[in-house]
């Protein structure tokens, strides 16, 4: 019997080979585990269930790094991105792509919350709306979207209207991260002062990364594995001293990014456990969508007590969260709902612009 049409759309949900950059989708798919290993932990916990130190250390070891991570990557694709659509065109793509589903999932959430208040972890008011441009934090996972698209259009700015130089950006970056404490509560602009930094930096490491070479050189198993015990002892550090310098945290943090990346190349190499690339393909998707499958999933089970125990559970929540979320975003394409993912405003034509070296792109 012949499938579906629709249900053969829906589930063939691998991406096409993107070559060279595959990597990149390995490591956003690694960083996206870490991030709803996290939610569904903290969910279980608020929910009244008692989570193992070990649990809690695993999720403390890999904080640090997978957010900056997220930003890194972004800052590795801004000269190409630049280059292909041009300034304005760049901008109206992040108003598109960050900023659009970040209101959107952002009321949709939000109104879901205050409904469904007697049965959520965070009770929510009308008088929260607010906090969607003013405390972005208030608004769970979404704050990523909104932090994203501030660091990129205020990086955009500064190159191209200021054209600020790379040395004087990573220094920019650097000056923010002292300058945190003076944003008090306004999440807007802590998150921006922290990640503008790592943006920075992907943008002056892009020639370099994206070189085949040097990609060939950290895909080196050996090499990884010799990166393996200052990755561990940077994760202890961090987890013993959560109050340490930022400028610390935030070198500690790099490396983490690094052994991931590093990882990531190996994998995409010998092109193993390509389910994280695939994670990676959809990590936006997931991550808006992540939270609004696992909220009334972890609900039925702890009610139910269908499944018991924490650590299986925190695997079925994980695995639902990210392949739903999935089926969930081709579904929604399918029944032409992709304006709840992408705005409608449209770019101007644009010619490529010649770019001689590397050096004219950072």
């Amino acid at each position: 019997m012949k499938t579906p049409q629709w249900i053969t759309y829906i589930f063939s949900f691998r991406p096409a080979d993107n070559g060279r950059h595959a990597w990149v989708d390995y490591a956003k798919g690694m960083a996206m585990i870490f991030v709803i290993y996290r939610h569904v932990l903290y969910g279980l916990l608020y929910s009244g269930q008692t989570i193992s130190d070990t649990m809690m250390n695993a999720n403390e070891a890999l904080y640090g790094f997978r957010m900056p991570l997220f930003f890194f990557l972004s800052g590795l694709f801004f000269a190409s991105s630049l280059t292909k659509r041009g300034p304005y065109n760049l901008f109206i793509n992040k108003v598109n792509t960050l900023l659009h589903p970040y209101i959107v999932w952002c009321v949709i959430q939000l109104t879901l919350q205050i409904v469904f208040s007697g049965s959520t972890n965070h009770k929510r008011g009308i008088e929260n709306y607010i906090d969607i441009l003013i405390h972005p934090r208030a608004m769970l996972q979404q704050w990523y979207l909104f932090a994203l698209f501030n660091v990129s259009v205020l990086y955009l700015f500064s190159h191209v209207a200021l054209k600020l130089k790379w040395p004087v950006q990573i220094a920019l970056g650097l000056i923010f991260l002292g300058m945190i404490p003076l944003a008090g509560d306004i999440s807007t602009i802590s998150d921006v002062m922290y990640y503008y930094v790592f943006f920075a930096l992907g943008h002056v490491a892009a020639p370099w990364f994206f070189n085949e070479k040097i990609q060939e050189r950290l895909s080196n198993g050996y090499l990884l594995l010799a990166m393996l015990p200052v990755f561990a002892a940077a994760q202890y550090f961090c987890l013993k001293h959560a109050d340490t310098n930022i400028y610390i945290f935030s070198a500690l943090a790099t490396i983490g990014g690094i052994v991931v990346i590093m990882l990531s190349m190996l994998l995409s190499k010998y092109k193993r456990l390509v389910f994280i690339k695939v994670i990676g393909h959809y990590s936006l998707y997931i991550y808006l969508l992540h939270l609004s499958i696992i909220f009334p999933l972890r609900l039925v089970i702890l009610r139910t007590h269908i499944i018991t125990g924490v650590p299986l559970i925190t695997a079925v929540l994980m695995a639902a969260g990210i392949f739903l979320s999935i089926l969930l975003y081709r579904l929604c394409l399918l029944l032409k709902l992709k304006f709840l993912f992408v705005g409608v405003f449209r770019e101007q034509p644009y010619s490529l612009a010649p770019v001689a070296d590397k050096k004219q792109m950072i």
